[in-house]
């Protein structure tokens, strides 16, 4: 696979350079065009509907907006830095019938504002990618999916990737589904009967690998099947408190320094589920992409 996987990045290497011979190459990428197999299956992987924006990052002649909105229902915006691509962008659209549900912005990827986005689709390079990726895990709101041409983001491993034939080319196209940040510290009370139990679950945070420890009656027990979506957030954990032994089913959802969501506890083989929410120390925050 590796061995593969190189190949193609060779492969893909010389196709760059020799349309940048051609084309006099002065931007960090040169514009090469996304077969239209390759383009219909970035979208299928990101599960692109009616209902999303998605943000092509050097859209190039904008075939994968266009398409998105012409067979997805998709609304779109495509961004370059090269002034022809952008008229060749507009006057795609024009022809495909979907100047209303697509618009095209001559500017720098890194100065563009992809807040809205709930897709965006690359065809770049990877140190391009890996230059770009602190700015979509912190720009992009979580549960946003990521989808790439023939490039990858170094240790930010991807959800899902395909392999496709197209004319007679072989290609890759990665996923990746944005995280919330959830590293820090965090604190929450829990009654407990007649008396109030104080939790401190401390998060370490790697892209999508989450380790940690929990703190409550002066034990700290290290959390296991730790497991981060979008903004979904599950561990487990298993302690001993009071000479009982107790099995705790965290899940919940992330929103900014906040997370609130259900625990269900077992002990002494009885169930119950109760609804815990935590509140994250501001300082205790860092990226998730530190290598």
């Amino acid at each position: 696979m590796k061995k593969l996987q190189a190949m193609i990045t060779v492969i893909s290497l010389f196709m760059i350079l020799g349309y940048a011979i051609a084309q006099d190459w002065e931007y960090d990428v040169p514009f090469v065009p996304t077969k239209q197999k390759v383009v219909e299956e970035m979208l299928n992987m990101a599960g692109v509907n009616e209902n999303d924006i998605l943000y092509d990052m050097g859209c190039g002649d904008g075939r994968i907006v266009i398409t998105a909105a012409k067979e997805k229902g998709a609304h779109g915006v495509g961004i370059d830095i090269d002034p022809e691509r952008i008229r060749e962008s507009n006057e795609n659209a024009e022809k495909a019938g979907v100047t209303d549900k697509v618009k095209f912005i001559e500017m720098d990827l890194f100065e563009a504002d992809i807040s809205e986005a709930t897709v965006v689709s690359l065809y770049l390079l990877t140190e391009v990618n890996l230059r770009l990726r602190p700015k979509l895990l912190r720009e992009l709101k979580p549960g946003t999916r990521v989808v790439s041409h023939n490039y990858a983001m170094g240790n930010w491993d991807y959800e899902d990737y395909k392999e496709i034939m197209a004319e007679f080319d072989e290609h890759y196209v990665y996923f990746w589904i944005v995280p919330a940040n959830v590293n820090g510290t965090w604190e929450w009370t829990e009654s407990e009967g007649q008396e109030n139990r104080r939790y401190a679950l401390k998060l370490d945070q790697k892209f999508t690998n989450v380790e940690g420890t929990i703190t409550t009656g002066g034990n700290t027990t290290a959390i296991t099947e730790a497991n981060i979506k979008g903004s979904r957030l599950q561990f487990s954990v298993e302690q001993i408190l009071n000479g009982q032994k107790e099995l705790l089913y965290f899940e919940g959802k992330a929103d900014g320094n906040s997370i609130g969501g259900t625990v269900k506890m077992v002990i002494r083989h009885q169930n119950k589920t109760v609804s815990w929410r935590a509140q994250r120390d501001p300082r205790s925050v860092k990226p998730i992409d530190l290598e």
